[in-house]
């Protein structure tokens, strides 16, 4: 009973403050405490042992290492990224998305790339005897989760002298700086492997699995989010031709599908006539001139037919004219009518 009555009282805790844990970056400003935490016990030799993960480690199905080693780790630079990026990174992302759809978000990222890399010691340490990932360097951090919190508005961050900084640029500006820390020492090579495999997995999430809430679309088809275009623009144009390729191989597997967008005539039927389509202004515009300059040909074509018809008409009536015709005289003295031929000289003396 104690353990059911416990578990009723979190349920009503839970549904009371659903709406504060919803809107708020209270889950966020967790992670950033636990993240902090697993950084101080890192440096312990025996958290060092239960909690990190090594991929051979799996082996032996320490399923745990999964959750905890994303919370470990002694690098300070890690320890600030990760702060930033859940503290900055994720207030801005929020605006257009829910709590719930950002902690899906960064659950998968971290999940799957986690996997991935170590499915990749394993390849590395078969094929090719490197001991390097599979045994030496540890899969500790939350890089990934960073990962996908690069994917943030495209607005302007820095105008420069030599361009503009958008957060578009984010992710591969990530890459670019990781791989050079890793060159220098500064992070371990996994860690820029976890960057650059996380980008991939969360952009792949966000441009064709993505639920959204007010339709059955998945994923964010626009095309300012191609692939090509987490790329500086000058090199973009190669890009594509890399991201076509690799989205149909995937496609052709079945792990990624084509989007087709589909337009419901009849509810555009249902738009307010006062928005201004200006396709089909000029259409209908077309259309309208078009009848117009028919109207007038037609117009003018008649006016030509009835002049030539009040023409001939007028040539007939002149034919008529023409002809002789005889003139009657009435006398003054008589209402008699007389023909218009000279008199004979019979009439003439009875005239007389």
């Amino acid at each position: 009973m104690g353990v059911k009555s416990v578990l009723g009282d979190l349920q009503i805790v839970v549904e009371r403050h659903s709406d504060v844990l919803r809107n708020n970056a209270l889950p966020f400003r967790f992670l950033v405490v636990l993240r902090i935490i697993g950084f101080i016990i890192s440096y312990l030799h025996f958290a060092r042992l239960l909690l990190w993960l090594h991929p051979y480690q799996l082996a032996s199905i320490e399923l745990w290492r999964i959750a905890t080693s994303a919370f470990c780790g002694h690098n300070l630079i890690d320890v600030l990224w990760t702060v930033w990026c859940l503290h900055f990174g994720t207030n801005l992302v929020r605006l257009n998305n829910t709590n719930e759809s950002l902690l899906k978000l960064y659950a998968i990222t971290q999940g799957i790339t986690t996997l991935v890399i170590v499915v990749f010691a394993y390849l590395t340490y078969i094929f090719f005897d490197s001991i390097k990932f599979f045994y030496i360097e540890p899969l500790v951090g939350m890089t990934p989760v960073c990962s996908a919190v690069m994917f943030l508005p495209d607005t302007i961050v820095l105008a420069t002298p030599f361009g503009r900084i958008k957060y578009a640029h984010l992710p591969f500006f990530s890459i670019c700086v990781s791989f050079i820390l890793a060159l220098t020492k500064f992070i371990y090579f996994v860690s820029f492997l976890q960057i650059a495999i996380g980008v991939q997995v969360a952009w792949t999430y966000l441009r064709f699995y993505k639920s959204h809430e007010t339709d059955e679309i998945y994923g964010d088809g626009s095309e300012h989010f191609t692939w090509a275009s987490l790329f500086p623009s000058r090199t973009q144009l190669f890009f594509t031709l890399i991201g076509k390729v690799c989205f149909r191989t995937l496609a052709r597997m079945g792990v990624c599908k084509r989007q087709v967008r589909h337009v419901d005539l009849n509810s555009l039927q249902s738009v307010a006539v006062g928005i201004n389509l200006p396709a089909l202004e000029n259409s209908a515009k077309d259309s309208e001139r078009r009848r117009q300059k028919a109207l007038k040909e037609l117009n003018e074509r008649l006016n030509k037919t009835r002049t030539a018809e009040v023409a001939n008409y007028g040539n007939w009536d002149e034919d008529e004219n023409d002809e002789p015709s005889s003139v009657a005289v009435v006398s003054p003295q008589s209402s008699n009518v007389h023909s218009s031929r000279p008199a004979t000289e019979t009439e003439k003396e009875s005239m007389a």
